[in-house]
């Protein structure tokens, strides 16, 4: 029997989850970057670079841009491992890849970057495949939460790290109460200005009121076997990246 899990404020079968996701993000995937930019004021530029620093790639490394959508991680990931590195975009949308690659081409890194469409949670990729895993806006739209984080904990070489950028619920009450009316009353209907529909933005606003918060992620990859767990919270909370890595002690667990 097909499992219900959320969906925003709602129950639906896993596998209906994981149309939806893929439906809102071929819908929008053309408009996807302007709406991303516009929406966030454009933080989500630095929010990016932050991921990045934090991340400390190297010439040469392997890094899998998982819930890639349109490769943002992938080309910024491309440009700091080199001719020698390899980043391979995963997302469960082709659309978003298409756009993607289009941008990779634009930043001449095109030869650098791998495409594979598939299910984060039930990836192709050999045991102990990757130098790193960076997640942008993805680990909320699991439908297995912890099933996913299995996953990426499974691809990732004995001292390889793990970072995801996810949205969160801003710490300062004032700005909690902003967000929630821009979130509900005024993205959706800008989001539909700029994509031609309302119903991903309306999904984004209830979805992150569901996620689990931050300590409690930091405390599912503590329990699944990640080091050096934590998190930070950029812009008063706006986002924030979690982060860990594969103890090198041991290349898998039981």
């Amino acid at each position: 029997m097909d499992k219900e899990v959320s969906y925003g404020y709602k129950k639906v079968a896993a596998s209906e989850k994981r149309r939806l996701i893929r439906g809102h993000f071929d819908a929008i995937a053309l408009r996807y970057d302007l709406a991303d930019s516009l929406l966030s004021f454009g933080l989500h530029f630095f929010w990016r670079r932050r991921a990045m620093n934090i991340l400390g790639l190297r010439s040469g490394d392997k890094v899998l841009d998982l819930c890639s959508g349109t490769a943002d991680f992938s080309v910024l990931a491309a440009g700091r491992i080199g001719p020698w590195g390899r980043a391979f975009a995963f997302d469960i949308s082709m659309e978003m890849m298409n756009v993607g690659r289009q941008k990779a081409v634009r930043a001449g890194v095109e030869k650098q970057i791998s495409w594979v469409q598939g299910d984060a949670e039930a990836m192709g990729f050999g045991t102990e495949s990757f130098d790193a895993v960076i997640v942008g806006y993805g680990i909320r739209n699991f439908v297995f939460l912890d099933k996913g984080l299995q996953e990426i904990y499974r691809v990732l070489k004995p001292g390889g790290k793990f970072l995801a950028m996810e949205f969160s619920i801003p710490q300062t009450a004032w700005v909690r109460a902003l967000y929630r009316i821009y979130s509900f009353r005024i993205m959706p209907g800008a989001g539909k200005l700029i994509t031609g529909t309302a119903k991903p933005f309306y999904y984004l606003a209830e979805s992150v009121q569901v996620f689990p918060a931050p300590e409690r992620i930091m405390a599912l990859l503590s329990s699944g076997g990640f080091a050096n767990a934590g998190f930070e919270r950029l812009s008063n909370g706006l986002a924030v990246l979690y982060f860990g890595e594969k103890p090198v002690c041991q290349s898998s667990r039981n």
